[in-house]
């Protein structure tokens, strides 16, 4: 297996993420001209505006860094997960760990990216999540829309929880091939 390239589904994840990313910050610079003197900041569960701010760059563009921040978290989480699998393995809770600890530490990368796939499927889940919010939200500051609909929010979740099925099952597959490519027994 090779443990220093990433796989194709894995890159193709990543260049999504970032251009999403691209599209949260252009599409903020095309409203921005746009806003009002005042825009929602917070919507309550109903998707009702019930929280509003002064129209400054710094207000509306911080709506873009949050997603910013957390697509930087969880991508360095991402990558810190290779290196912890072969610098600190007993500290990385996989199935089958018994098998997993036996790797070598290129065999124990390999078997990090599953979760690497899902925390970049996060980050563009987010990202997409906070699209929808800052479009919303200019949308209801320009009076376009009354009310923010909230049924991405559960759309997300769901995107986010769905697939730890295939999380678990993907992991323990990577460590029962890899220990068999490795010739170790027991998978």
């Amino acid at each position: 297996m090779n443990g220093t390239r990433a796989p194709v589904a894995l890159r193709v994840l990543v260049a999504a993420a970032l251009a999403a990313q691209c599209a949260v910050w252009i599409r903020a610079a095309m409203w921005y001209p746009q806003l009002p003197d005042r825009f929602p900041i917070h919507f309550d569960g109903a998707g009702i505006a019930d929280g509003w701010v002064n129209t400054t760059p710094f207000a509306w563009f911080g709506l873009c860094a949050i997603p910013l921040v957390l697509a930087a978290f969880l991508g360095g989480i991402a990558r810190w997960m290779t290196s912890l699998t072969r610098s600190c393995p007993a500290l990385v809770n996989v199935p089958r760990k018994d098998l997993f600890l036996k790797l070598s530490p290129e065999g124990r990368g390999c078997v990090a990216r599953p979760v690497q796939m899902h925390l970049v499927w996060t980050t563009l889940l987010v990202t997409m999540l906070f699209a929808f919010i800052q479009e919303g939200t200019a949308r209801v500051a320009a009076g376009e829309w009354t009310r923010l609909p909230p049924w991405p929010v559960f759309a997300f979740i769901g995107g986010v929880v769905l697939p730890l099925p295939w999380l678990m099952i993907a992991t323990r597959r990577a460590v029962e091939t890899t220990a068999r490519a490795e010739g170790i027994d027991g998978a």
